[in-house]
């Protein structure tokens, strides 16, 4: 049965913005959830993309290993994602502004100024 993540991306941070210290399965899911928003920040505006981040979820004891589709909501506060072949789903509130947040960058590579 595949399971649903409700995520804040600040939980996973210190006070600075760096990861926080946390064991090897903590530190696994931020990465995994941070990739998911790196992808789908640079491309803001687009309606769900497939990303390169694979599912890490291990039905019958082996790695999913499909790639993530994941998109903004609307109004821009959550990235909803969910893998296409396992079922696997989660929403990430609280990604702006974090070491993942990849719009200024997509912005600044696109602008013509």
């Amino acid at each position: 049965m595949p399971n649903t993540w409700i995520t804040d991306l600040r939980h996973y941070l210190d006070e600075a913005g760096e990861l926080a210290p946390m064991s090897g399965p903590a530190l696994e899911l931020a990465l995994f959830q941070g990739a998911i928003v790196s992808w789908v920040s640079s491309l803001a505006g687009q309606d769900s993309i497939r990303t390169n981040v694979p599912c890490r979820r291990r039905p019958r004891a082996g790695r999913c290993g499909a790639e993530i589709e994941a998109a903004i909501e609307r109004g821009g506060q959550h990235i909803a994602w969910k893998c296409p072949r396992c079922g696997d789903s989660g929403r990430i509130h609280g990604w702006q502004e974090t070491r993942w947040d990849r719009r200024r960058i997509s912005d600044a590579r696109f602008s013509t100024e």
